[in-house]
């Protein structure tokens, strides 16, 4: 079975986490491709995580908001446990209270996440290399 991915986006965010870089890329559609779902706004973006392990792809990787990337890798699901106070420190609404007895950093559930494992990552927007990224010699946060 084929497992292949070629995906274009513009960096909105990053982070890493146990030194696995990862990055959202938000993805507009070409003129060509299906319209969003009614209802939705025509040329919102679509968005993707892409996975760097190790942060590395054989040498330095430098990435840095806004970088208009083409990331060729592979699709990979994984399953992670998401606790309630994980849960609502990210939601926005009002805050929520327990029952008595209740801990919410105990309760939890298991959740499921799609992701591009980056295998190449070529910068798109034909700039010279990010002089940040030439002192540190790797890569380079987006917030």
């Amino acid at each position: 079975m084929i497992n292949e991915i070629t995906v274009e986006g513009l960096v909105i965010r990053s982070w890493t986490v146990i030194g696995d870089n990862f990055y959202r890329l938000a993805c507009f559609r070409d003129p060509g491709l299906p319209p969003r779902p009614r209802g939705e706004l025509r040329d919102t973006a679509d968005f993707v995580t892409v996975r760097v392990p190790d942060g590395t792809l054989g040498g330095p990787v430098c990435i840095l908001r806004d970088d208009q990337l083409r990331v060729h890798g592979f699709l990979q699901s994984r399953d992670y446990q998401e606790s309630l106070a994980d849960f609502t420190r990210e939601a926005r609404g009002p805050a929520l209270k327990l029952l008595d007895g209740y801990d919410p950093r105990e309760l939890t559930r298991t959740r499921s996440t799609n992701e591009v494992v980056a295998q190449r990552i070529v910068r798109m927007d034909g700039k010279a290399p990010h002089p940040a990224c030439a002192k540190r010699g790797s890569t380079s946060k987006s917030d």
